[in-house]
């Protein structure tokens, strides 16, 4: 159970803090935990039909955008990546341990993206 919650002033939580925080915290994270194990299941289902529809556009059964049931479909040909010859893997070593150092001597700035949360349903056995 978690321990912390913020809470508005003017709820009835403020007569009984400890009990309030938990039924609301914990309602929240059961209905999360609920929704991300769907989602789990939702995409298990989903992976091999658009394995399907992808092996029905590599037969030209598909053009690569159209639409279904008021949805779009667009294909895309996945993002691109290279494999480097080892003289440059050498040097992007080179440069690794070059930013660690400024890290650990404090010559980098510490920068801090947006703060989100990572949610992950248990692994089935």
């Amino acid at each position: 159970m978690v321990s912390r919650t913020v809470l508005e002033p003017g709820t009835a939580a403020e007569e009984a803090p400890e009990q309030a925080e938990s039924l609301d915290l914990d309602a929240l994270l059961d209905r999360i935990t609920q929704l991300k194990a769907a989602q789990k299941a939702i995409e298990s289902e989903l992976t091999p039909l658009l394995d399907q529809l992808h092996a029905a556009f590599d037969r030209g059964e598909l053009d690569a955008s159209f639409s279904h049931n008021d949805f779009s479909f667009c294909w895309s040909p996945g993002r691109l990546s290279y494999a480097y010859p080892e003289t440059l893997r050498l040097q992007e070593q080179s440069l690794k341990q070059a930013q660690k150092s400024a890290v650990e001597s404090g010559t980098a700035t510490i920068q801090h993206g947006n703060p989100f949360w990572t949610i992950k349903a248990p692994r089935a056995c």
